[in-house]
């Protein structure tokens, strides 16, 4: 019997009160997963941190980002914007044995047969503009 499949979202690491919740998450069984669905932190260095710290504690990590990811702060060293912030992260997914929404599928085995996890990118939609606007201004 495979362990759990597990999924979390919106981390936000850099709050102290989430950062406990991060350092006190466990698995429960050495075969555990993890999804995680964006928005982990706001700077490189603390997304790699918590992603892989979590890759460390679980049998396989899955990511896609959210918002938060694709952000870059002022004070984030890593200054990289759009398409190649997104590659780095990819890239430094791959570094820590982090799948992502580049990867192959994995294909969970659940007792009931098997599971295919999709992790999806997907950019905004402008069409949510407030009722009776045109553009973000």
């Amino acid at each position: 019997m495979p362990g759990s499949l597990f999924a979390t979202s919106d981390l936000h690491g850099s709050f102290p009160e989430n950062r406990r919740i991060i350092d006190e998450m466990r698995p429960e069984s050495s075969d555990d997963w993890l999804i995680v669905a964006g928005d982990v932190d706001d700077t490189f260095s603390k997304i790699e941190k918590t992603l892989s710290l979590l890759r460390r504690r679980y049998a396989k990590v899955i990511w896609t980002p959210g918002n938060h990811e694709l952000w870059t702060l002022r004070d984030d060293p890593v200054q990289l914007r759009g398409t190649a912030r997104y590659q780095a992260l990819v890239q430094m997914c791959r570094d820590n044995d982090i799948l992502t929404p580049e990867d192959e599928f994995a294909i969970w085995p659940d007792a009931s047969g098997p599971v295919t996890i999709v992790p999806l990118f997907l950019l905004y939609d402008h069409s949510w503009l407030a009722p009776g606007t045109s553009n973000k201004k």
